[in-house]
């Protein structure tokens, strides 16, 4: 056991920083402190743990394994040690230099971002977000992820069983990169067609899924791990892409795509916030719960039936 009498609880800070930043400047400068000191502080703990931490891959420094370990832990002890020593248990956004952190896809931030930023400059103009790319440890660990970030965007569906509220509704549209012949492809030619897929490599998406159900081995020509790369990424091919909706939306205005009517049901979603029960009654988690979800309320309901012959007609309330 360690001897919390012998040990520089100060170090958590630096450590912290070191593991979120995985660079002595930048880490540094998260927490206000020089370089050189940074250094020693790291000096110091590489002597406490007895493992480097930070090792040099290339020109990048990259976390060992017993670092990878701690980097949830360290942020969910300091995220406990703020609220034991907060002197009272309220939140003031105005005054506040408090850093959220969230999880999300590019879809979910294309969407929500401009909202909820433009919120929170109104609201709580010196509070910082910092945002992080999904990955398959945060669905399929999302308790141990949420550990070291506040918020989780990702459909209903994929996670549960902690914490969460709904944010936004969409629904899944086909498109291709070049115009098919009265817009629309019957069976047939969905199972001649090859396709570009997001996440292919974890399962795809539920909606690629049904694709899977209908064409047994269907090709898959282009991999992104972006929702929102796939507009671009098969413009001017004669691939196909299942996207939701309100990222099409945004890819029609630059021509670049064209909505194909398939034969498959309707594929609808619901965009979800999740987070650690931990921070359930944080005020400051709150208020930023809430500044989210009231961002997400300005967005326009979904609506495909009033689309053109849309693929996946539903209505998500």
């Amino acid at each position: 056991m360690v001897n919390l009498l012998n040990t520089d609880l100060n170090l958590l800070v630096p450590l912290d920083a070191l593991l979120t930043e995985r660079n002595v400047t930048r880490a540094g400068a998260r927490i206000g402190v020089s370089q050189p000191a940074m250094s020693a502080a790291l000096g110091r703990l590489r002597r406490q743990f007895d493992d480097e931490l930070l090792v040099r891959v290339g020109s990048q420094y990259a976390l060992t394994p017993l670092a990878e370990d701690l980097a949830g832990r360290v942020r969910d002890v300091l995220r406990r040690a703020e609220e034991t020593l907060r002197p009272t248990p309220g939140f003031d956004p105005a005054n506040s230099t408090r850093e959220f952190s969230l999880i999300s896809s590019d879809y979910a931030v294309a969407v929500l971002a401009p909202l909820f930023m433009a919120r929170l400059r109104h609201e709580a103009p010196d509070v910082k977000v910092r945002i992080a790319s999904v990955d398959a440890t945060a669905i399929e660990s999302p308790q141990t992820v949420l550990r070291s970030a506040d918020l989780l965007f990702t459909p209903r569906g994929q996670t549960s069983g902690i914490p969460s509220t709904d944010l936004f509704g969409d629904h899944w549209v086909c498109i291709s990169g070049t115009p098919r012949p009265a817009g629309r492809l019957d069976e047939q030619g969905l199972r001649r067609s090859r396709w570009a897929r997001a996440f292919a490599d974890h399962g795809g998406t539920a909606a690629d899924r049904q694709v899977d159900e209908l064409v047994v081995g269907a090709r898959v020509d282009l991999v992104v791990d972006s929702l929102a790369l796939l507009p671009t990424a098969i413009a001017g091919t004669d691939l196909l892409a299942l996207v939701p909706n309100r990222l099409v939306a945004r890819a029609e205005l630059l021509a670049v795509v064209h909505r194909v009517e398939v034969p498959l049901p309707p594929m609808t979603l619901r965009e979800a916030a999740w987070w650690h029960p931990s921070v359930h009654d944080d005020a400051g988690h709150r208020w930023f719960r809430r500044l989210v979800r009231d961002a997400a309320r300005e967005l326009p309901p979904d609506s495909p039936a009033s689309q053109p012959e849309p693929v996946g007609v539903g209505v998500l309330t």
